[in-house]
């Protein structure tokens, strides 16, 4: 081959190489909404990552309904009582340190994440009762120490 031949491929690859890193920089993403998605992540042993939910509850915003009326319902079956008997005296957004929504129970392992979710402090008979649960509700536990 001819050293204008060399020349003209070796200048290609690096156009090729070039065009490439710049696709991927310019992909539409950043490194947050990666991250967010956390889909395609895996640990340091290969396996699968368990994704992230990292948007904050708001902290400002009122406790959506279905999620004050399935920790209403929650409370008052553990406690034998009318769900109408309970009054919510607060609620608020909360970021748990782990996914034990800050209610751990003995002898039980917890993923180490901030988990988005509520504190609903609800009043039946002149005490306080709270329940925590995550942003979307799905998880909710009843936390009898006041946290």
């Amino acid at each position: 081959m001819t050293s204008t031949r060399l020349d003209f491929l070796a200048l290609a690859a690096l156009a090729a190489v070039v065009v490439l890193v710049a696709a991927t920089a310019c992909d539409g993403s950043d490194d947050e909404t990666t991250a967010a998605q956390g889909a395609a992540t895996t640990t340091q042993f290969g396996t699968p990552a368990v994704p992230r939910d990292t948007s904050a509850a708001p902290a400002n915003d009122p406790v959506p309904a279905a999620i004050e009326s399935g920790a209403r319902t929650l409370l008052a079956d553990e406690l034998d009582v009318d769900a109408r008997d309970l009054r919510l005296e607060s609620s608020e957004g909360v970021g748990w340190s782990d996914t034990s929504l800050g209610c751990p129970q003995e002898g039980m392992g917890y993923a180490q994440v901030i988990t988005p979710g509520y504190r609903l402090i609800f009043d039946v008979g002149g005490t306080s009762h709270t329940v925590h649960t995550n942003s979307d509700g799905s998880h909710m536990v009843i936390c009898e120490d006041g946290r």
